[in-house]
């Protein structure tokens, strides 16, 4: 009996420093580059409008407001200790697509045609990434956090009345901005060794997130070419954002307006492409 466990000592030192080496070797450091496109995913039904005149007179309809449709573009940092397990660091660039409608809400001017909203968003992506090992063609899944750090959302609308002589051409654009918003990310991918160092990867990509802006300002409003910021108040320009107000509260012209807050979607899907360098 002393003998038999004076060999299992042995063997299991011999096991571990097996195990051991295999993780080791294994261990190596990675960066990532790629880009993503796809379609959102959620909407917001408080912002946008159309209008149009039927026989029974004018109609206004909502507008699904998604703003999660775009471009993303991604760099990532990333240390696996084992061919099975990895740690990585994404830095994203969310480029939207426009929404289209007729009119949008808090832009001067009242009922607007040709109206666009587009969303960006710099985004932070911490994650782990799982996968079997396999040494040509691996798939895996990344779930993580995601934090933007520097979201905004432009809406620009050009007006064109007729109806009055000289005709009014307008253009306005208000900007939301400021605070943070935060979600989860998760990708199912498969990629491809080329060599050592290089391989190619494809993946389906899920964002989660909404953005609710704590201001908005009127950067841009000119009419028949002419700069009417200067003759708009403070309490038209600027708004600020909040999750109570007093509704009877008396807000004068030279302070920003204040609204309750609202949710803006960045949720998306979207397929990526890109390739990643061994070190």
């Amino acid at each position: 009996m002393k003998k038999l466990k004076d060999m299992k000592r042995p063997l299991l030192i011999l096991l571990v420093s097996v195990l051991m080496s295999g993780l080791l070797q294994a261990q190596s450091f990675y960066a990532r580059l790629g880009v993503g496109v796809g379609p959102g995913i959620s909407s917001n039904l408080d912002m946008l409008y159309s209008y149009s005149n039927t026989g029974s007179g004018a109609m206004v309809t909502v507008v699904p407001l998604t703003l999660g449709r775009g471009f993303t573009g991604v760099a990532a940092f990333g240390y696996s200790p084992s061919k099975y397990i990895g740690f990585e660091l994404g830095i994203s660039q969310f480029v939207g697509f426009p929404n289209i409608a007729d009119s949008v809400l808090k832009l001067p001017g009242g009922s607007s045609a040709n109206v666009h909203v587009t969303g960006n968003m710099l985004s932070l992506v911490p994650a782990i990434v799982i996968s079997p090992g396999f040494d040509d063609f691996n798939p895996y899944a990344r779930i993580g956090f995601i934090l933007g750090i520097r979201p905004t959302v432009n809406a620009t609308a050009e007006t064109n009345n007729a109806s009055v002589y000289p005709a009014i051409e307008s253009e306005a654009i208000r900007h939301y901005y400021g605070g943070v918003a935060a979600g989860l990310n998760a990708a199912l991918g498969v990629s491809w060794t080329l060599n050592k160092t290089i391989a190619l990867y494809a993946e389906c990509n899920f964002s989660s997130i909404n953005y609710s802006p704590k201001f908005s300002e009127i950067i841009y409003y000119e009419k028949n070419g002419i700069d009417q910021l200067p003759e708009l108040t403070v309490k038209e320009t600027k708004t600020e954002y909040y999750s109570n107000i007093h509704p009877d509260e008396v807000i004068p012209d030279t302070s920003p307006d204040k609204e309750l807050r609202k949710s803006l979607p960045f949720s998306n899907a979207s397929i990526a492409f890109g390739i990643v360098f061994k070190f």
